[in-house]
């Protein structure tokens, strides 16, 4: 009886001591986004497009293209917001403007439109710390160059 409460008790303690102890690896690395980044990355597109009187969806993703924060402006329409989404997956995949890949294709350079799900018109950018991508910012709801220049405004550039 006593072997078997003298297991249970360290199996209990153990469990207890793996449960409190920090797993190795959480720490907070240099290429993670944060809610409170990406709210002020939408602060920032917010307040370009109201001065451009245009309303646009933003969405900001993290460095897979995993939504962390996305928002439509009162006039936006929904497919706004799924274009946004698109463009700023595509930035942050890629680590360049959307732009930039409309122009490569436009060029003739068609091997990008093999991709699924990739957006080739301007309106995104990728967000970077340092030298590492760290997601994307995408805008959606002008023409395609202010799209861009919102989210350039969004990104800090």
């Amino acid at each position: 009886m006593m072997d078997m409460l003298s297991s249970r008790t360290t199996a209990a303690a153990l469990a207890a001591a793996l449960i409190a102890a920090p797993a190795q690896g959480q720490t907070r690395p240099d290429t993670v986004i944060t809610l409170a980044e990406a709210q002020a990355v939408a602060a920032r597109a917010q307040r370009a497009a109201a001065e451009k009187k245009i309303d646009v969806a933003m969405v900001v993703v993290n460095r897979e293209g995993r939504v962390i924060l996305a928002q439509r402006m009162d006039r936006s329409s929904y497919i706004h917001l799924e274009l946004a989404e698109r463009k700023a997956a595509t930035a942050a995949a890629t680590g360049a403007p959307t732009s930039l890949l409309e122009k490569v294709v436009d060029a003739g350079k068609t091997s990008l439109l093999s991709v699924p799900e990739i957006a080739l018109i301007g309106g995104a950018v990728p967000l970077r710390r340092g030298d590492e991508v760290i997601g994307g910012v995408g805008v959606s709801g002008g023409s395609p160059e202010d799209d861009e220049n919102i989210s350039l405004a969004a990104a800090g550039i």
